[in-house]
């Protein structure tokens, strides 16, 4: 018990040193992810250039790409988007224990350097297995990259709980600005720069990949030269305690089969699954005017800059909810907040089928239907603030395991976003737009349906607790 109530110092640095390196982390991030969400977009374009080279005979891209030009469904797609939440999932647990052992900076690093790689060879190829290795290799980017990041910020605040709360929370805004940015700045970049072209005798087949380079390498740079790495101080018999690999994968699989674990996981599971189809699919189908749907007016009818713009506003909107919801659901409980947000989810999709069968985009319906299908994301975001709460509260079962549970909000989003992915593919092959709305109803109706029984479950074990208390006073919680 002792050993859990030491106080952990810092090796010696100035306040500034401390300063200049938390700004640089920080930045960094927010120049990672806007590169990394930029290309999560172009990927999307990308696959409907190729598409429309398979068709024509004179497009450009077959002077560049030569015999690697095939139809990309997306099915097909899916599965090599899904390949980075793959690496991801895998990854970070690893890179998390590596980076305990070796230093955070030099694998803080290996996110923006792997992207810049990963992007350049994607600038040149359209050969399938190259495009299925890029994106591992985006994957093996955030893996390597988030946690030692957070890792970093948890060690270099150690000594100030109201710094790191200030500090964390920074962070998160980063990542969620750089991401917004990053789909903006997607956009323009493939209106400007997507159409293959020879630069100073190199043949690329789409130049905004190899833009998106250098925001990588701004990233690479603003950490290398503004990082400085803290190491915390220990007890000598902890000082070389980095657990082994096989032990760090050991915990969380027994963290994620741990009763209150598994019965809440499939949800959230779920409902990231959602947001993995809605973000790796929308742009591509926004932009996508090989006309299979021409009564679906979602399909085709707008530009990359107005895709971009309008995932953009999706995450913006979403953020603003939690930031709400965050400051209104403490009064709420929280699998009945984790209701009314998968509501919202179903608000939301049946506003999307209306939208995509209006008449015109000057439909008097639309813009109504449009302020709902806003305000239904509101309340559909209320599940991530009642979620993350959630799983905080089951850390109060496993004190010692604490960064391991949180850990898992990691797990739960990549293995989400993998089976959004792998799942919203074919629904979108055969309905369209339509197949995005309908994938996530069906997702949320799995989600919403575990919930209930994890309502049941807590009812149920609120009367076994009252009733253990009533027939042993004096005998509380452990």
């Amino acid at each position: 018990m002792a050993e859990r109530e030491e106080v952990i110092t810092l090796k010696p640095a100035t306040a500034r040193q401390l300063v200049r390196s938390l700004v640089a982390v920080i930045l960094g991030s927010l120049v990672l992810r806007t590169a990394a969400s930029a290309m999560g977009e172009n990927i999307q374009f990308y696959f409907n250039a190729i598409n429309e080279a398979a068709r024509s005979a004179e497009h450009p891209l077959r002077a560049i790409a030569g015999a690697h030009i095939y139809g990309i469904s997306y099915t097909l797609g899916g599965i090599i988007i899904a390949t980075f939440f793959a690496a991801e999932l895998i990854g970070s647990p690893l890179f998390g224990a590596w980076s305990d052992r070796y230093g955070r900076k030099l694998f803080i690093i290996f996110g923006p350097l792997f992207g810049a790689v990963a992007v350049q060879i994607t600038a040149m190829t359209t050969a399938l297995w190259l495009l299925v290795f890029t994106r591992l290799l985006e994957g093996l980017s955030t893996a390597a990259n988030a946690p030692a990041t957070l890792g970093y910020i948890a060690e270099a605040t150690a000594h100030s709980p109201k710094l790191r709360t200030r500090v964390t929370g920074l962070f998160e805004a980063a990542t969620i600005g750089g991401m917004a940015l990053g789909f903006s700045l997607g956009g323009w970049l493939w209106r400007h720069f997507g159409q293959p072209a020879i630069v100073a005798g190199i043949p690329f087949t789409s130049p905004a990949f190899a833009l998106n380079a250098i925001i990588y390498v701004a990233s690479l740079v603003i950490i290398w030269l503004g990082m400085t790495e803290v190491h915390e101080r220990r007890p000598a018999g902890r000082a070389n305690g980095a657990a082994s690999d096989g032990s760090v994968l050991r915990r969380y699989w027994r963290i994620f089969t741990s009763p209150r674990v598994i019965s809440f996981a499939p949800a959230w599971i779920a409902i990231n699954a959602v947001l993995g189809v809605w973000i790796n699919f929308t742009a591509r189908v926004l932009t996508d005017d090989r006309h299979h749907f021409p009564e679906q007016l979602l399909v085709g009818r707008f530009s990359s800059v107005q895709a971009g713009n309008i995932l953009a506003g999706y995450l913006l909107v979403f953020v603003v909810g939690i930031v709400l919801w965050s400051v209104l659901f403490a009064q709420v409980r929280k699998t009945l907040l984790m209701l009314i947000g998968t509501g919202g989810l179903f608000a939301s999709c049946l506003f999307i089928l209306l939208i995509n069968h209006q008449p015109s985009l000057s439909a008097p319906a639309l813009l109504p239907l449009a302020g709902l299908l806003v305000l239904s994301i509101m309340v559909q975001s209320g599940f991530t603030p009642a979620a993350l709460a959630h799983l905080a509260d089951i850390t109060e079962d496993h004190a010692a395991d604490r960064g391991v549970i949180m850990g898992l909000y990691s797990v739960f989003l990549g293995l989400g976003q993998f089976i959004g992915s792998s799942l919203g593919g074919p629904f979108v092959d055969w309905l369209g737009a339509d197949g995005i709305a309908v994938v996530a109803a069906l997702l949320g109706s799995f989600a919403a349906l575990m919930l209930l029984r994890l309502q049941r479950m807590e009812r149920r074990d609120g009367v076994s607790e009252a009733a253990t208390s009533s027939s042993s006073p004096g005998v509380g919680r452990a």
